[in-house]
């Protein structure tokens, strides 16, 4: 049992961490962390500054419910009563906010026994989990105003577990009940409304002017402007609502789609051409145009039917039977078509996507096409993939065409034979009717044909947008990479890691790249590892990342197996610089900071001081304020390498890894990040990879790998005594330190080898 401190309203003097001039308070972030501890979620307060981009952990309540709901959780903020705490039960713990604007955790509220008061246990986010505060009511209501935010468990179906598609989008359209009910009552007006043109038609036509009645012209007139004023009022009222719904579904989407994206293993991006992601991430604009232009359009103006099909069958039975024959003939039209436009619409975006992989492919490879002559190739290329998408195109468009040319006729017999048909009728009943029914009778017919010609005229819009739908869900539906359940360990990673029997193989080889490996690296020791190329290396760094989760034995980190940790959280705790690395279009300061938003210029200056990248900042003009342009084509290979590292070294890494780190710099850079390096492994695991074994000569431990297995272990030292093949590529790299042979000497590379 831990040990209790109790505050009452007459204790002597104790540090009081809810008195108002107290700094020391817990953030409502920390809370919140520990409220997600309870309720099975293990969240990291620095985890959640990065992922949010937050400054610090001091964010108001909106905020911090909406942080909540992405790692899982529901959030409510409400205020509450000194009785409503004892009614809560399960809902407990919840984070209580004080009126000096710090928050605490409220885990428990128990009634006193009799003679005794009623109390709360609280617990301070930055006090000792070992003694909470219990606090009577006098005491709590004195730092307490009623705000309160209730936490739980969120084990509904999210919108990121729901497979996209077009039922994820209507229910994305449906979501707010408010503005759906908003939408129904002003399609549902706008149809009973429409029949104000046809009655005003009728009565003016067959009444007013039979009668010539002034009286009855001048209230119809006022009526009828009246009634146009609401259809105006409710008609932008209703496009502004579907306007404000398809926007945010639009951003919905859009959001929902990039999440996706950064989701995704490795591999999808490695297989999949850039131009077909970026195609497949732009096929949102189509879904969108079939939103606000076919989707809404159409089935609100279905309403209408509701209201005009009883007035047709009123004026005439025979008519109304006559237009929806014409109706359905069209909807048979548009199903027999509907299989050769999609075959057309298939094979234009193929082509499209083709044309725009190519696009991408030059623009990324730029440097490759002028260095190597390659214009005229690429030329050729693109023409003969625009003529594919110009034939698809024309082919479907000529569809459209045809689709048209046969609804045309169809639709001005609707429209405009119903006089004939009303004639007909007339000369063959004996029973004529009045000029004024049968405008009314053609207004009506136009408004209920209105979808079905939408449809005609539309039906290669909307055949791609289920298209667009269909691609955008290759991305967004595709399952992603392993340990982003949201449940995996969040525990501080000390830096002790474990390869236990390891084998891996990348997907389509015939070896593994890595055969039954296994090998300890201490926590805060310097690592090297050496191999020639293929023989590992690296592949050991991605496993370490988390980038391939389909390999045989075990990968811990501290005991935990690399499966079990939240792939967030453990890339953030690890530093990672690569032989070529990408850095992003900004100042050279939002460059180094890019893992560490909130970092310090002191923070940015120390880390860019140990890379060796304050040499060269200095003597640039604006310093650390020089933007960076696109591709880093203003700045020379070693100064990308030195600001990789500096980026890498901002956040603290508890790991770092050095994969050729080094090689694309000069001497005097090297000497630089090498005279360093012991600086920068201070306090964290270093793993080093680098064919430059004067790099590892003051390694702990260095590990030699050979066709993905382990060959030899030990310092350096060790290793030019017993391992051939680091003993072979130590004198080739130093062989100006030995004496030269003469001609009749042979010299092997793998001195302990057999003679």
């Amino acid at each position: 049992m831990g040990r209790i401190v109790t505050l009452a309203l007459n204790e002597p003097s104790i540090v009081d961490p809810l008195d108002a001039s107290n700094k020391t308070t817990g953030s409502l972030l920390d809370s919140l962390v520990i409220v997600a501890s309870h309720r099975g979620i293990h969240l990291s307060r620095d985890q959640l500054i990065r992922d949010h981009q937050l400054k610090s952990a001091d964010v108001p309540v909106a905020q911090a419910v909406r942080i909540a709901h992405a790692a899982g959780l529901r959030a409510h903020a409400t205020r509450l009563r000194w009785s409503d705490l004892f009614k809560m039960g399960t809902a407990l713990p919840a984070i209580v906010l004080l009126r000096n604007g710090s928050a605490m955790v409220l885990l428990s509220a128990t009634p006193g026994p009799a003679g005794r008061p009623d109390v709360v246990v609280l617990r301070d986010p930055n006090g000792d989990e070992e003694a909470p505060l219990v606090l009577d009511e006098i005491r709590f209501n004195a730092a307490w105003a009623g705000d309160i935010v209730l936490v739980k468990r969120d084990y509904r179906l999210r919108d990121e577990d729901r497979p996209f598609g077009m039922g994820w989008i209507v229910g994305q359209l449906l979501r707010d009940r408010r503005v759906t009910r908003d939408l129904a009552i002003c399609a549902v007006l706008l149809g009973v409304l429409a029949i104000t043109p046809v009655l005003f038609w009728r009565i003016m036509v067959d009444r007013v002017m039979y009668y010539g009645s002034m009286t009855t012209f001048t209230m119809m007139c006022i009526a009828f402007l009246v009634l146009l004023t609401f259809e105006t009022i409710f008609g932008h009222l209703r496009r502004y609502l579907v306007l404000f719904v398809t926007t945010r579904v639009d951003v919905k989407i859009w959001t929902h789609m990039f999440n996706k994206l950064l989701n995704l293993p490795i591999d999808y991006f490695e297989k999949t051409p850039t131009g077909e992601i970026v195609h497949d991430m732009y096929e949102v604009y189509k879904v969108r145009a079939f939103l606000t232009g076919q989707l809404f359009g159409t089935l609100l103006d279905c309403f209408v039917l509701v209201v005009f099909l009883p007035s047709m069958f009123m004026i005439s039975t025979i008519m109304t039977a006559v237009v929806l024959s014409i109706c359905l003939l069209i909807c048979i039209i548009l199903v027999a078509m509907l299989p050769r436009v999609r075959r057309q619409v298939t094979a234009a975006v193929q082509s499209e996507v083709a044309r725009g992989t190519q696009l991408v492919e030059v623009v990324h490879g730029i440097r490759a096409v002028k260095s190597l002559a390659l214009d005229a190739r690429q030329r050729h290329e693109f023409d003969v993939r625009v003529a594919k998408v110009a034939e698809a195109r024309f082919s479907e468009g000529r569809t459209g065409n045809l689709i048209q040319t046969m609804v045309h006729p169809l639709q001005m017999i609707m429209t405009s034979g119903v006089i004939a048909v009303a004639v007909y009728l007339a000369i063959e009943t004996k029973d004529p009717m009045y000029i004024g029914a049968i405008f009314a009778f053609m207004i009506m017919t136009q408004r209920v044909t209105l979808p079905v010609i939408q449809a005609a005229q539309s039906i290669v819009q909307i055949d791609e947008a289920r298209i667009a739908i269909a691609n955008s869900a290759r991305i967004i539906n595709r399952p992603p990479e392993a340990g982003r359940s949201g449940r995996g360990i969040r525990t501080p990673i000390a830096g002790r890691v474990e390869f236990n029997d390891v084998t891996f193989r990348y997907p389509g080889a015939n070896a593994p790249a890595l055969d039954r490996v296994s090998f300890s690296i201490p926590e805060g020791s310097v690592f090297g590892l050496v191999g020639r190329s293929g023989s590992g290396k690296t592949t050991v760094t991605r496993l370490l990342q988390a980038l391939h989760s389909d390999y045989h034995g075990l990968v811990k980190i501290d005991g935990n197996d690399l499966r079990e940790i939240d792939v967030d959280h453990l890339r953030s705790s690890l530093g990672v610089v690569l032989q070529e690395n990408f850095l992003f279009r900004g100042t050279i300061r939002e460059t180094i900071a890019a893992a560490k938003p909130q970092a310090t210029f002191e923070e940015i200056v120390e880390a860019a001081r140990l890379s060796g990248a304050e040499e060269f900042i200095e003597r640039l003009p604006a310093g650390y304020e020089t933007f960076i342009q696109e591709g880093s084509t203003n700045l020379s290979g070693g100064q990308r390498q030195r600001l990789a590292i500096a980026r890498a070294l901002i956040g603290n890494p508890r790991i770092l890894m050095l994969d050729e780190a080094t090689s694309a710099l000069d001497a005097d850079s090297e000497a630089i990040v090498n005279a360093n390096l012991m600086r920068i492994a201070q306090g964290r695991t270093l793993i080093l990879i680098s064919h430059r074994l004067s790099t590892l000569v003051d390694a702990d431990s260095i590990l030699v790998l050979e066709d993905g297995a382990v060959y030899a272990t030990g310092t350096h030292q060790e290793l030019l005594e017993r391992c051939d093949i680091y003993a072979g590529l130590w004198h080739l790299q130093h062989r100006h330190l030995y004496p030269r042979p003469s001609s009749h000497e042979i010299i092997s590379l793998r001195p302990n080898a057999a003679q």
